[in-house]
C-alpha cells in the first residue's frame, strides 16, 4: 500500500470519527431540550389539575354551604309562623314570643329574636287614589292604654299616576272610647278632618297623650306612595310606632344560621271599604267636609 493511499485512509478514519463525536454529541443536546420540555409540560399539568381540584372542591363545598342555608332559612321561617300562630290565634303577648324556640336532631333548630326591633315609623307603600287607609295609635299587647302621642307627623310622594298632578291628602282622627273593659271604635261623625293639605308633611296637633286614637288618611287628585307617619311625645321627641311588632328568628342547621325579620300590624286590620257602601253607575266621589264636594 502506497504511502499516499495510507494517508487517505488515515484521513478518511479522522473524518469518521469528527462525525462520530458529533453526532454523539448532537444527540445529547437533542435529548437534554426533551427533558425540560417534559418537565415544563408536565408541571405545567399538574398546575392545572391543582387548580382545577380547588376551583371543584370550592364549587362543592359552596352548593353544601347553599343548601345549609336553604335549610336554615326555612327554619327560621318555621320560627316565624309559630309566632304569627301564638300571636294572632293563641292571644300571646310580645314577651311570650321573644321566648319561644324549638330544638330538633341534627344540630337543627329557631331561636326567637322578638323584641329586640320595633317599628319606629309606620310606612305605607302605595295609597290609591280615594281609597282609606286608617292607622291605630294604641300598645299592641294593652289596647286600652294610652299612646302618649302628641304629635303625628304625615309625608307622603305623588303616585306614578299622578304625572303633572298634585296629590292632595286628607288625614282625620278620632279618639278611642273605652268603657267596661271594653272598646267602641270611632263612628265617621267622630272624625276631625284636618285642613285639607297639598304639600308634605302634614302635622296632627296636640293630640291628647291620655287617649289612644285612629288616623283615617286619604289621597285625592292621584295616589301617593311612600306614606309614612311619625309619632312624638310632649316633648317632641320621636316615639315607636307600637300598632306594629317586629316578629324575628334565628334558624341553625348544621352551623348555618339565618336570620328573618317581619313587620306586621299587631291586630287584623279591618278593610276601610265598609265606611261606604255605595251602588251608582256613574263614577264614585267619596270628597266630604274639608275635601271638597262633588259635582
Amino acid at each position: 500500500m502506497s504511502d499516499n493511499q495510507r494517508n487517505n485512509e488515515q484521513r478518511t478514519k479522522s473524518d469518521a470519527s469528527e462525525k462520530s463525536k458529533f453526532v454523539v454529541r448532537g444527540s445529547k443536546f437533542v435529548s437534554g431540550n426533551i427533558v425540560a420540555l417534559a418537565l415544563i409540560l408536565t408541571s405545567a399539568i399538574l398546575i392545572s389539575a391543582i387548580g382545577v381540584g380547588i376551583v371543584v372542591m370550592q364549587g362543592v363545598e359552596q352548593s353544601r354551604n347553599m343548601d345549609k342555608s336553604v335549610a336554615a332559612y326555612y327554619m327560621a321561617n318555621s320560627g316565624i309562623e309559630l309566632q304569627l300562630f301564638g300571636i294572632r290565634k293563641d292571644n300571646r303577648t310580645l314577651t311570650d314570643m321573644a321566648a319561644a324556640a324549638s330544638v330538633y336532631p341534627g344540630g337543627t333548630s329557631w331561636e326567637s329574636t322578638t323584641g329586640l326591633e320595633q317599628t319606629g315609623v309606620k310606612r305605607i307603600s302605595y295609597l290609591p287614589e280615594e281609597e282609606l287607609a286608617f292607622i291605630d295609635l294604641f300598645d299592641p299587647d294593652d289596647i286600652s292604654s294610652t299612646s302618649n302621642a302628641a304629635r303625628v307627623s304625615i309625608s307622603w310622594l305623588a303616585g306614578s299616576d299622578c304625572g303633572a298632578k298634585t296629590p292632595q291628602f286628607e288625614a282625620a282622627y278620632a279618639a278611642w272610647e273605652f268603657s267596661g273593659g271594653g272598646i267602641t271604635w270611632p263612628a265617621d261623625s267622630n272624625y276631625m278632618i284636618q285642613p285639607f293639605d297639598a304639600i308634605s308633611p302634614m302635622d296632627i296637633a296636640p293630640l291628647d297623650t291620655s287617649k289612644s286614637y285612629r288616623l283615617r288618611l286619604r289621597p285625592f287628585n292621584c295616589s301617593v306612595q311612600d306614606v309614612q307617619i311619625t309619632l312624638y311625645d310632649i316633648g317632641n321627641n320621636q316615639i315607636d310606632y307600637l300598632g306594629d311588632i317586629v316578629l324575628g328568628s334565628e334558624g341553625t342547621y348544621q352551623g348555618t344560621t339565618q336570620k328573618l325579620s317581619v313587620s306586621m300590624p299587631r291586630q287584623n286590620i279591618l278593610s276601610g271599604i265598609f265606611s261606604y257602601i255605595v251602588f251608582s253607575e256613574q263614577q264614585l266621589c267619596k270628597k266630604v267636609g274639608l275635601a271638597g264636594t262633588c259635582p
